[in-house]
């Protein structure tokens, strides 16, 4: 008997022994004895912390029937029949104490074939290879060693985030960061860090047909151009570890202009150059995407700049007062464009001053530089400078300042020399007038004016007393006409051309009768006057009529 079991025992180590020194190909792996077969993956990887399941399946050989009491046992390790460790049954705990603390679990149902089993809140220790043991009652206990899938705990994989691209400044954006698991019952928490505003976050869980599970956190803001390049970091932290994804933030945005000069402090809006000297100055622009610069004089461009990257620097070279201009550079990208504005101004010493005399139509020349003696002047002095000039007025005899001011009012009694002085920081310039007075004409006697006078007042005095004489006559003319044409009573006609003829004789009346021949005369009555009366009288109605035969 015990020459028996001796045999058993060698010969069991030599298949062994043929048995590891096959390599394994995929899945399947044909047991020696035949009938035994097993299918299981070679190898699996899972991340720290995390779970993964192994699925697997077995037969036994002919003869053999699996009953509802048949066992499955998972051993971690192989060395023969010696410090073979349980992780996983099929049976309560009471013949097979748990040793991994509930994390490897046997889920398939061994009546039926199924070994797979799976792990949970993998630990580094768990990096090993297993074997499949499957007992049923005392006549079947087979363990599978042909196929012993190995499992290998790995460090835990980043999180995904999405989108990285399409960002845009001032537009509310989106992100998500996803969980590599879909273990169950993790939960695990996320973290996100950064640059942008982290405040607005939600977490969410998603259970899926198949019992696998999907994490994932949102993250909402509004990027700025300052977030541009920045670090985003989001972290999502299980029982037994975390990992963590950064990205860099893609902002795109409008242009951002910054003019500086050598020498300057901060950005400048205005610049003084002395004539003759030379300045550059730098438009630096901050743009995603790249930005096209350029710089303009009003509304031409400039050609004398260079470019370094994303800085334009203009060069004025020997400025003279033309220079003065503002000069604008202009940054554009696919997000939009902007400007920015710098003043350059030429500073130079006063140039000749100009003399003219102020008068009511402007100021004009002195013509022929000669004026009568004793007129009053106000002469005004202009000269071209920056910054301006001081104006004074100098008068050479006797030599003394004049003025202060661009203005000298003077009144010239004999021939003189005025000369107006500009100065500023730069230099001084000057200009002088000669001033030639003409003697006045001496009074003429007044006695023609008195004469004209007298004259004047002689024939207005005259011209009064006839227009006073022919305003009585006309009045009193009137008077008389009124008189005459008057009745006495409303009874009464007048007969005014038959009184007025009582005046010619005889003789008078022949001789008008000579010259005027074939005239008729006739004598007008006048009723205007007379109002009818309640009980009239017959009256003989007198009429005349003078003929001339």
């Amino acid at each position: 008997m015990g020459g028996r079991r001796s045999w058993f025992y060698w010969k069991y180590h030599i298949i062994l022994l043929s048995i590891l020194s096959v390599q394994w190909k995929g899945m399947n792996c044909q047991e020696s004895v035949p009938g035994f077969k097993i299918e299981a993956p070679a190898g699996v990887r899972v991340q720290r912390g995390l779970c993964v399941r192994i699925p697997c399946n077995f037969t036994v050989g002919p003869g053999y029937t699996l009953t509802r009491d048949a066992i499955g046992i998972w051993y971690k390790g192989y060395n023969g029949f010696v410090n073979k460790k349980t992780v996983a049954a099929s049976t309560d705990s009471s013949r097979f104490p748990d040793t991994t603390n509930g994390r490897f679990i046997f889920t398939g149902k061994v009546s039926a074939g199924d070994c797979s089993f799976s792990i949970s809140d993998a630990q580094p220790g768990d990096t090993e290879r297993y074997q499949f043991r499957v007992e049923d009652g005392g006549s079947l206990k087979f363990s599978y060693v042909g196929t012993q899938p190995s499992v290998s705990v790995t460090d835990l994989k980043e999180p995904d985030i999405s989108p990285t691209e399409g960002l845009i400044a001032g537009e509310e954006v989106t992100l998500t960061c996803t969980a590599p698991t879909n273990c169950p019952g993790l939960s695990p928490t996320f973290t996100w860090e950064g640059s942008v505003n982290t405040e607005r976050t939600q977490n969410h869980t998603l259970q899926h047909q198949d019992g696998n599970f999907s994490y994932w956190s949102n993250i909402t803001f509004t990027p700025s151009p300052r977030d541009h390049n920045t670090i985003l970091n989001c972290t999502v932290t299980y029982k037994h570890g975390s990992a963590k994804a950064s990205i860099t933030l893609n902002v795109e945005y409008t242009p951002l202009l910054n003019i500086t000069i050598p020498g300057g402090t901060g950005e400048s809006s205005s610049l003084i150059v002395r004539e003759g000297d030379s300045k550059e100055i730098y438009c630096t622009v901050n743009s995603n995407p790249t930005a096209n610069i350029s710089w303009t004089r009003g509304n031409s461009p400039v050609g004398n700049t260079k470019q370094n990257g994303q800085n334009l620097t203009l060069s004025l070279q020997n400025v003279t007062e033309n220079d003065t201009a503002v000069y604008t550079c202009t940054a554009q990208n696919q997000r939009g464009s902007n400007k920015s504005s710098v003043s350059v101004s030429v500073e130079y010493p006063p140039r000749q001053p100009t003399i003219c005399v102020d008068k009511p139509e402007g100021c004009l020349p002195l013509v022929n530089d000669s004026v009568p003696e004793g007129s009053t002047l106000s002469l005004s002095c202009r000269a071209e400078s920056n910054p301006p000039a001081n104006l004074s007025w100098i008068q050479n005899d006797p030599l003394k300042t004049c003025s202060e001011s661009s203005i000298l009012k003077v009144q010239v009694t004999n021939d003189i020399v005025y000369t107006c002085q500009a100065t500023n920081r730069y230099g001084l310039s000057n200009s002088s007038i000669l001033i030639i007075v003409t003697p006045a004409q001496k009074p003429q006697t007044n006695f023609l004016i008195v004469g004209l006078c007298i004259l004047f007042f002689t024939l207005v005095a005259i011209t009064a007393v006839f227009v006073f004489r022919w305003m009585r006559k006309k009045k009193d003319l009137q008077k008389d006409n009124t008189a005459k044409e008057m009745p006495t009573s409303d009874g009464d006609v007048i007969y005014n051309n038959i009184g007025n003829m009582g005046s010619f004789t005889n003789e008078s009346f022949m001789d008008t009768e000579k010259d005027e021949q074939d005239k008729v005369q006739y004598a007008s009555l006048s009723f205007s006057t007379i109002k009818p009366k309640e009980a009239p009288q017959t009256e003989d109605i007198i009429y005349s009529e003078v003929k001339r035969n």
